[in-house]
């Protein structure tokens, strides 16, 4: 989208208005981050800066409030949704900005969708977003956070993606969450797309591979 002044501050103001403490500073700075994280890869600014502040639309939702606004959205709830309720707001928050604010592009509103449990097929602005939301810098420097911002600028934009998705299994392995049998699909569908096998030692009895 060309940039807009009057939609971004409409869109600011509801923000300002629906979310508050440490959330709200954070999609300020995930829409700071973003619009730069653009720039070094060539994605549109104002798009992604928009798309940063409306990512955690329906964020503060409490879990027992997800099935009624699933319903008033006309969303299926997906399998396994008791286990769910962290990233359902994504696909809720979609939705509503896209009846709060019909006139913003279908790329912004697919980003603000896939940036949890992302997709094999991302746009560039889904990675920008995703990206952005795990690395801004106002999220701590926990175990692979600061290696992904180093990689900022320096490997391309589905290299960081994959290793963001990476990062992302990582950590949820680490503090024993459920994963979604969706997340297992795209990941081993990203390793499909990033990782060349190296077949070259197998059958040598010196390798225990």
């Amino acid at each position: 989208m060309k940039p807009d002044k009057k939609l971004y501050k409409r869109c600011e103001e509801a923000v300002d208005n629906r979310l508050s403490g440490k959330r709200l500073k954070h999609v300020h700075s995930v829409s700071e981050f973003a619009a730069q994280l653009a720039h070094v890869y060539g994605v549109n600014e104002f798009d992604a800066k928009i798309a940063g502040l409306l990512h955690d639309w329906d964020k503060l939702l409490k879990d027992e409030e997800f099935p009624a606004r699933m319903e008033e959205l006309g969303i299926t709830p997906p399998d396994h949704v008791e286990f769910l309720w962290p990233v359902l707001h994504s696909f809720t928050g979609a939705e509503a900005v896209h009846r709060e604010f019909p006139e913003l592009s279908d790329d912004i509103i697919s980003s603000i969708r896939n940036h949890t449990l992302g997709a094999i097929k991302m746009s560039d602005l889904d990675m920008v977003i995703f990206i952005s939301d795990i690395i801004e810098p106002r999220r701590k420097a926990y175990a692979g956070i600061q290696e992904l911002r180093d990689e900022v600028g320096k490997v391309d934009l589905s290299t960081l993606y994959f290793h963001a998705y990476q990062q992302t299994m990582r950590s949820l392995i680490d503090r024993g969450r459920f994963i979604h049998p969706a997340a297992f699909d795209i990941w081993n569908g990203l390793v499909e797309a990033n990782v060349k096998l190296d077949k070259s030692k197998q059958g040598d009895p010196n390798v225990v591979l």
